[in-house]
């Protein structure tokens, strides 16, 4: 990833090609897809999909919620005599039981509406905004709409392009089998 798509994807969103979140989501399950699943490894000697396929391992599902919850910020505060936490300058209301205690508060960096409370391995009900002057925090930037988009240059040969163009000829030559993916198909 550091040498082969990291370089590619500095270079299109330089270039323009890429402008959003969403577009480099695309050009990574491109190169995930049209590329990386398709190279033999050095050690193994298969591609990841071969070894993928060859594995009785069965992938865990995990809900949008779980998946949520990996990125979300950790912190510890101290609960003030009133009840209350300060995060960014905002003031939240807890559990009265946790005054004077050291919290874990655990939340998103863009939206500080919702701060999950914890104290000991034992979740507490969310934190109630009192006052909010800070909707996001302020080590991130949240995405604005560009007024005017960049041109993208049509000219050069995108390297996600090719990958996603290979992808989706997989795709449609051999269609989605799942049960195959797994190792259940044949």
């Amino acid at each position: 990833m550091d040498t082969s798509f990291l370089p590619e994807a500095y270079r299109a969103i330089e270039r323009g090609n890429i402008q959003t979140l969403e577009e480099l989501n695309q050009a990574m399950t491109a190169w995930i897809e049209g590329y990386y699943h398709e190279r033999v490894h050095g050690s193994t000697k298969q591609t990841p999909r071969e070894r993928a396929a060859q594995s009785t391992r069965i992938p865990r599902k995990v809900s949008l919620e779980q998946l949520a919850d990996v990125f979300l910020w950790e912190e510890e505060r101290k609960v003030d005599k009133d009840g209350c936490i300060s995060l960014q300058g905002n003031t939240y209301e807890v559990d009265l039981e946790l005054i004077g205690k050291k919290v874990l508060i655990r939340y998103d960096p863009f939206h500080l509406k919702e701060i999950q409370v914890m104290y000991e391995g034992k979740k507490y009900r969310d934190a109630v905004p009192v006052h909010l002057s800070r909707l996001h925090d302020k080590r991130v930037k949240p995405e604005k709409p560009r007024e005017e988009p960049v041109q993208k240059e049509e000219t050069e040969l995108s390297f996600f392009s090719a990958a996603e163009k290979k992808r989706l000829e997989q795709i449609g030559a051999e269609g989605m089998n799942y049960a195959q993916m797994r190792g259940n198909g044949k």
